[in-house]
């Protein structure tokens, strides 16, 4: 993967004029891919939970596009979000994309985790996808298009060791996106999977301190790097929006060798 260089792309100006909203925008990627598609000309809706933080990135996009600004929302609340969505589509006319980016890891030990937590991690990394995909997708349709990206997570096709509650919502939310893709495309939306590698987030710099494994160099990733992958793939013909090859090369290696992969993982 090419490294950022000075200039942010407009990536051709296709988002110019694009309503989208994107949630998690609070910190990490999701306020990364919306200063970015702010920069590259779409009105953006940032979506996340820390008030404080939000109008400090309002700011920020009402200074790149007219109209952009956040909303604070907690997903889990999928009536609430729906109905931000659908305030949104009143407002502007439509949503032309919608990130789901909002995610969140319990980091509880095997040892100590219960099915709430559990119950937690599904209705942050699936459900809320679920709820906002399902209320965007009718207007998607009837114009023939639309982009709806779900981030995922590697830990969702290669789980590591652990309590599983992360990777399981992630697979999860992977197994939606793929399924719905089929059925809408034909409707002129597209569908993506985003696949990010590991981040130097709060998410991912929490995971090394509970015992995770420095992951290996290829398959470390900035949120910028992650942004410009995104943003330039959106739209395209690929379900999946893979950040690192090395991690793809892996999945084959599970499917060809599983013995040894299962050997390997179990200290990885």
């Amino acid at each position: 993967m090419r490294r950022p260089n000075g200039r942010p792309p407009d990536y051709g100006g296709r988002y110019r004029g694009s309503v989208a909203v994107v949630t998690g925008a609070s910190s990490g990627l999701g306020r990364h891919l919306s200063v970015g598609l702010a920069r590259a000309g779409a009105v953006v809706i940032a979506v996340g939970r820390r008030k404080d933080v939000l109008w400090e990135l309002e700011n920020e996009l009402r200074a790149l596009t007219a109209g952009s600004h956040a909303a604070v929302c907690d997903v889990r609340d999928t009536e609430a979000w729906t109905t931000l969505l659908s305030e949104t589509e009143e407002a502007h006319g439509r949503v032309d994309i919608l990130v789901n980016n909002a995610g969140m890891d319990p980091g509880v030990r095997l040892s100590e985790i219960d099915v709430d937590d559990f119950r937690r991690a599904i209705e942050v990394n699936f459900i809320s996808a679920v709820a906002g995909t399902l209320a965007v997708l009718p207007g998607m349709r009837a114009r023939r298009s639309g982009i709806v990206a779900n981030v995922s997570s590697d830990g969702g096709r290669l789980p590591s060791p652990g309590p599983g509650a992360y990777p399981s919502s992630k697979a999860a939310l992977s197994a939606f996106t793929e399924s719905v893709s089929f059925r809408v495309e034909r409707h002129g939306v597209h569908m993506h999977v985003v696949y990010p590698a590991w981040m130097p987030t709060s998410m991912g710099l929490g995971a090394l301190q509970r015992g995770l494994r420095h992951p290996p160099r290829f398959t470390r990733r900035t949120e910028e790097e992650v942004e410009r992958l995104v943003l330039a793939r959106l739209g395209g013909p690929r379900l999946e929006i893979s950040a690192s090859r090395l991690i793809d090369f892996a999945t084959v290696f599970r499917v060809v060798a599983p013995r040894a992969y299962h050997r390997l993982r179990r200290t990885w």
